[in-house]
Formats: structure tokens, sequence, C-alpha cells
């Protein structure tokens, strides 16, 4: 697969660079429930898989932390286009209980510096 430039609703994405940067969880939505006979009953939404996206980034400037921000928030409460680093596309939205970015600020080299982290689900 080719690496591209990874956007989030026509806003490009800083580059993620290092390993568990981005990560993808392809998988099934709906339950599972065990019956009294012991057998497993599943109710699928959809028999399509449908993945989860976690990115990542490390030494972010303040312009790099505006640019994601900006880009979370076209799936504040709707979906957006997004394309990987690894050139999928996807309608997507904020994952389940994912109402924020994780931001780790710190100094470094005498300016603020931030890892981040974002994650993203498939409509």
């Amino acid at each position: 697969m080719a690496i591209t430039t990874p956007a989030l609703g026509g806003t490009t994405l800083p580059q993620v660079y290092y390993r568990d940067s981005y990560l993808e969880f392809p998988g099934y939505r709906g339950a599972d429930v065990e019956m009294a006979s012991g057998a497993l009953s599943t109710d699928l939404v959809s028999t399509s898989i449908k993945r989860r996206f976690e990115l990542a980034w490390v030494a972010m400037t303040e312009a790099q932390v505006a640019t994601i921000l900006t880009a979370f928030a076209t799936v504040r409460d709707g979906s957006a286009s997004f394309t990987s680093p690894l050139g999928g596309s996807y309608t997507v939205t904020r994952d389940v209980a994912a109402m924020e970015v994780d931001l780790s600020w710190y100094r470094l080299g005498g300016v603020a510096r931030a890892d981040v982290r974002m994650r993203l689900r498939e409509v």
C-alpha cells in the first residue's frame, strides 16, 4: 500500500510517522448474547466490516495542533470524509465517547510541543 497524506473533512492532517501512530480496527457492529443453552447468538447491524481509526502525532507545534483541531471540528456532530495514511477513503464520525482530542503538552527546545491522539469511527 502506498503511504499518502491523511485528510479529514477537507483539512490536510500532518503526516503520521511512528510505530502505532496509525491504527485501524476492522470489525463488526452488533452484540453477542449467550443463550441459556450456552450457544452464542449474534445480532449484527450489518455484515460489512466497519473500521475504527486512531491517529497519533508526536511533538506537534501549536500550528499543527490547531490544524488537527480544525479537522476534528468537522466531525463534532456529523460525518466527514477521511483519507487514511494508507490511501483508503472512508466516511467517519467521532468514535463512541470520543468527545475530545487527547493533547499532552510539554516543552521541547524552548517551545511548546504536544503529543496528539484522535479517534474516529467509520459510518
